[in-house]
């Protein structure tokens, strides 16, 4: 989330994006500005967006900031994983997930991550991802999405 600097209106925006337009037309380049509100759902931006403007339109000072609890990395990647119903898919996301987070990972870390990817154990998982060629093993038990 982040605050027009022309108008003061609150504005939820995509972090990872460049530039974003206001409703009152400026189009806001994202850094120069400091996020003021991080979070993955939708929900909780929307409410947080609401507020702050509510807020702002009253003539109060902005909320401050609260930050979500950290989720545990496992957990935050079964979160994303759910939300893919293709089963190759989502292993594949787990893998790219793990190895952007760990740069390897092994069954130890696929295994926490397991109840989302189905009745599979995680050395069949590996095996599946290595026959799509989707992860390769950079040592003996230490594997890495392509």
């Amino acid at each position: 989330m982040v605050v027009c600097p022309k108008c003061g209106k609150a504005k939820g925006v995509e972090s990872r994006k460049k530039t974003t337009t206001c409703q009152c037309g400026r189009e806001i380049q994202l850094k120069r500005l400091k996020l003021q509100f991080l979070t993955d759902s939708p929900l909780v931006l929307a409410d947080t967006v609401a507020k702050v403007n509510a807020a702002l339109k009253g003539g109060e000072k902005m909320p401050s900031e609260r930050r979500p609890r950290k989720k545990s990395t496992s957990a935050g990647i079964s979160e994303q994983a759910r939300a893919v119903r293709d089963p190759l898919e989502r292993i594949r996301l787990v893998a790219s997930e793990l190895t952007a987070l760990k740069g390897e990972f092994t069954i130890a870390d696929l295994q926490k991550v397991s109840s989302t990817l189905g009745k599979d154990s995680p050395e069949k998982i590996i095996a599946r991802l290595q026959e799509h060629n989707l992860i390769y093993e950079v040592e003996e038990g230490r594997y890495r999405s392509v």
